[in-house]
């Protein structure tokens, strides 16, 4: 899947989703996650997410050595996701 059909399944699918629910879905979508993925596909599909967020982001445990729950990513990028 090339990335311009990720980013728009992310705008139109990713609505209203929370940021482990989107995290799932661009798994889905590109078949791998990590911080670089979220980090690429999160800035362009949702540019007025600040990019400073974005690398907080790879805190989250699933993706590195951090310690960011499910929890703590939501309520990191609930601002900006419109929930």
């Amino acid at each position: 899947m090339n990335d311009e059909v990720v980013l728009a399944a992310l705008r139109t699918e990713g609505e209203g989703l929370s940021a482990v629910e989107l995290a799932a879905l661009l798994e889905r979508l590109t078949g791998s996650l990590s911080q670089t993925v979220i980090v690429f596909y999160l800035k362009r599909a949702f540019p007025h997410i600040p990019l400073r967020i974005l690398i907080e982001s790879g805190a989250w445990s699933r993706v590195g050595t951090g310690k960011l729950s499910d929890d703590q990513f939501n309520e990191l990028l609930r601002p900006w996701l419109g929930q």
